[in-house]
């Protein structure tokens, strides 16, 4: 089963409710609920915070989370960079989209993001 859609993003955003408020635009672009698992600066760009969310996905097949997923990455951004992992009792889906090789992000402060699908517990 894949329960959740785990992100990782760096978003501009100089103290923690900056970022709440870059969250709250995600996640009424994609109309799901958004949990903020991990905040902290990115210590190489300090205008950056680094973010670690989650969503709801809810999915059985490997079929439908893939097109759920790839549905909710394409609100965010466009191009994605996807790749997948698997074996015959596991599947893995990701993707990078990142503004310094051409994404465009339909949320303000987003400048990099991945998405991790996976029905591993």
């Amino acid at each position: 089963m894949f329960e959740t859609i785990r992100w990782h993003c760096h978003v501009h955003a100089n103290d923690r409710h900056a970022a709440e408020r870059v969250v709250e635009r995600f996640a009424a672009r994609l109309d799901r609920p958004v949990e903020i698992e991990n905040y902290e600066r990115y210590c190489k760009f300090p205008e950056l915070a680094v973010l670690r969310l989650v969503t709801p996905l809810g999915c059985a097949a490997p079929e439908h989370a893939l097109m759920t997923v790839l549905d909710c990455a394409w609100k965010i951004a466009t191009p994605w960079s996807l790749g997948s992992q698997g074996s015959s009792t596991h599947h893995e889906f990701e993707g990078i989209a990142a503004a310094n090789i051409g994404a465009r992000f339909s949320v303000p402060g987003i400048e990099w993001m991945e998405f991790r699908v996976t029905d591993r517990p």
